[in-house]
């Protein structure tokens, strides 16, 4: 589904104030701030994901710090041109054999560029190509030209034409997102409109946001990063040497969220980076998670949370404590921003017992 991470990790970053030595559990996802955590120097990154497939992604980006070398590695997933198969074969015999079979059968997406791949990426490129013909190539790469105080008034000026406007009210309407993906993520929206949503969020990217500096944005408008210099911080050759010498320290569980902190043992984790987990599960679910979420917490854990449509929050929870001036400026400088809400969170202190069925 994610070929890459939606999130920004520096959002998490300022909201879970990790320490060394901290044990983080976070959403795979891509993968990509899965490894970028191994920067703060942790004892242990838990990567919890329901879906094989991104636990695959992840055990794929791992053996490539493993096995291959900087350059080659951002030649496998499509940063640079070259033969991404040939690098692929030099890793394979290092992934478990359910990896390699699940590999060995996406040739094709390897070949096109691992990072562009993902359900989720491919219907960015739908948008992009729409893109190019209602803004114009050139103006999608003169955007990321201008200073800030440029942009505004470009996109005032040249930009936010009504042909615009009906690409995001459509191209990001309920019914086209079901067709591209899940629908079942938009089960529990609580949006009435998805187009004027996410024209409200892309408006403000677009407009208030650095865009040179925003490898998100660049990935969407354009299909690739700028250049090597602005790209995740797991992917700077500076910090190549010092990923792969702590590779050993992710576990990757592939679960619902649920199960797997129900598997943890009890005041063992310090951060917790939920991106947008609960977005999926109904009200009652999120309760127990959040029961659950609080046995396996350390009395000085701090989360984020993350919400796109549906109404989950931290906030409405008894056992947490919500940073709202911290959520509120990290929201805005969310260079993802497909996220309505971020939630910098920590444990609030001595909490009741919960009724939990979850193991110690």
């Amino acid at each position: 589904m994610f070929a890459q991470s939606w999130e920004d990790p520096a959002c998490d970053l300022a909201a879970l104030q990790s320490q060394p030595g901290d044990t983080i559990l976070a959403i795979t996802s891509g993968g990509d701030n899965v490894l970028g955590f191994l920067l703060t120097d942790p004892q242990q990154v838990i990567a919890v994901d329901v879906n094989p497939a991104q636990t695959y992604l992840l055990e794929l980006k791992k053996a490539a710090f493993r096995r291959l070398t900087h350059t080659n590695m951002l030649v496998l997933l499509g940063v640079r041109a070259g033969d991404r198969l040939a690098r692929f074969d030099r890793l394979r015999d290092d992934l478990s054999p359910s990896a390699r079979t699940f590999w060995d059968t996406k040739k094709r997406c390897l070949a096109r560029g691992l990072l562009t791949q993902g359900a989720f990426e491919r219907y960015y490129a739908m948008l992009r190509a729409m893109l190019g013909t209602v803004i114009g190539r050139r103006r999608l790469e003169r955007l990321f030209t201008l200073s800030l105080e440029e942009q505004r008034d470009f996109y005032e000026r040249e930009w936010d034409t009504w042909g615009w406007r009906m690409l995001v009210r459509i191209g990001c309407s309920r019914y086209v997102l079901g067709q591209r993906l899940d629908p079942s993520w938009f089960a529990h929206a609580d949006v009435p409109s998805f187009g004027a949503h996410f024209f409200r969020l892309a408006e403000h990217v677009i407009a208030e946001l650095p865009a040179r500096s925003n490898y998100f944005l660049a990935q969407l408008l354009l299909g690739r990063y700028l250049d090597e210099a602005t790209v995740p911080e797991y992917l700077k050759e500076e910090h190549f040497g010092t990923i792969r010498n702590r590779l050993d320290r992710v576990t990757a569980i592939t679960a619902d969220i649920g199960q797997a902190l129900s598997e943890l043992p009890r005041a063992s984790i310090d951060c917790f980076a939920l991106s947008n987990v609960f977005e999926y599960s109904p009200r009652e679910l999120f309760d127990r998670s959040m029961a659950t979420l609080v046995r396996v917490a350390r009395p000085s854990a701090r989360l984020s949370l993350r919400n796109l449509l549906a109404p989950r929050r931290l906030a409405s929870h008894p056992a947490f404590v919500v940073d709202t001036t911290l959520s509120r400026r990290l929201r805005d400088a969310d260079r993802g921003f497909i996220y309505s809400s971020f939630e910098a969170a920590r444990l609030a202190g001595v909490m009741p017992p919960f009724p939990c069925a979850a193991r110690d």
